[in-house]
C-alpha cells in the first residue's frame, strides 16, 4: 500500500479564508513527493510556491482522496 501525503493550503486557518481555501486539499504519494523535492517529508512540512507547483504538476497528484486510504 502506498503512503499518500495530504497537502493543504497554509491559509486555511486564516480569519478571512474562503470556504474554497479551507476545504482545498491535494494528495500525492509520499515517495513521489520526496523524489521530486529531494528531501524527507515526514512530519509537518512547509512548501515554497515553486515546490507546490512542482507537486501539483506531477501526474500522480490528485484533487480527490485516493482509494484505499493510506493517508498520512
Amino acid at each position: 500500500m502506498r503512503e499518500w501525503l495530504v497537502i493543504e493550503d497554509s491559509m486555511k486557518n486564516s480569519v478571512f479564508a474562503s470556504d474554497e481555501i479551507r476545504n482545498r486539499k491535494g494528495y500525492i504519494p509520499r515517495g513521489v513527493a520526496e523524489r521530486l523535492l529531494c528531501r524527507d517529508l515526514s512530519g509537518t512540512v512547509w512548501f515554497s510556491k515553486d515546490e507546490s507547483a512542482l507537486l501539483r504538476s506531477n501526474l500522480e497528484w490528485r484533487d480527490s482522496e485516493p482509494p484505499g486510504g493510506g493517508l498520512s
